[in-house]
């Protein structure tokens, strides 16, 4: 099984087929993702904290807006201990065939976790973690993350660690909007 993930264009192919993404599935019921302002600034608040993660950012380039949001991160990484293990690493689920790509995970208390940065709360959040979720204990072997989190950083500086309840039932509708997402791409 050859897979591929194309980080320019954010798209996944399992034998040169491509594959949905889980926020291409989530398009469906989320309309907030489509909105290239929000994208594209979700990407660099993502860009600047796996830059500052891996020690390669130099800050002077980060612009006003997102430096905010970096600070939160710094912050969080100071007063929780968190070391990420993985940092945008990229997976695809071998039964449902979506592609996915957790912000970080690492032992958050002495507990494997998995951090997803958000800048702005919807509840659409909770099905992305549990799709992590998901697809992370599906890998061979599984990456047992005992807690996902939403980590929202503020525009004040501030963060605000959120835990992704009811994962299991999350999942099940996540994989939901996957089938109709499948559906009306057919269509």
């Amino acid at each position: 099984m050859n897979l591929e993930f194309d980080q320019e264009n954010h798209i996944y192919k399992m034998d040169g087929r491509k594959i949905p993404s889980v926020t291409d599935a989530l398009s469906l019921v989320d309309d907030r993702r489509k909105d290239p302002y929000f994208l594209q600034r979700g990407r660099f608040i993502h860009l600047a904290c796996e830059l500052w993660d891996r020690e390669e950012l130099d800050e002077e380039t980060v612009d006003s807006s997102i430096l905010p949001r970096l600070e939160a991160w710094k912050l969080f990484r100071k007063e929780s201990g968190f070391i990420p293990s993985t940092i945008e690493q990229f997976y695809f689920h071998p039964q449902y065939l979506y592609g996915f790509k957790p912000d970080c995970t690492g032992p958050l208390n002495g507990i494997l976790s998995m951090i997803d940065k958000k800048s702005s709360p919807h509840r659409i959040d909770t099905l992305q973690g549990a799709a992590y979720w998901g697809g992370l204990l599906a890998q061979k072997p599984p990456i047992d993350c005992k807690k996902i989190f939403d980590l929202y950083l503020k525009e004040n500086g501030k963060y605000n660690l959120v835990p992704v309840k009811f994962l299991r039932n999350n999942f099940l509708t996540f994989l939901a909007v996957l089938t109709a997402y499948r559906w009306k791409e057919e269509l």
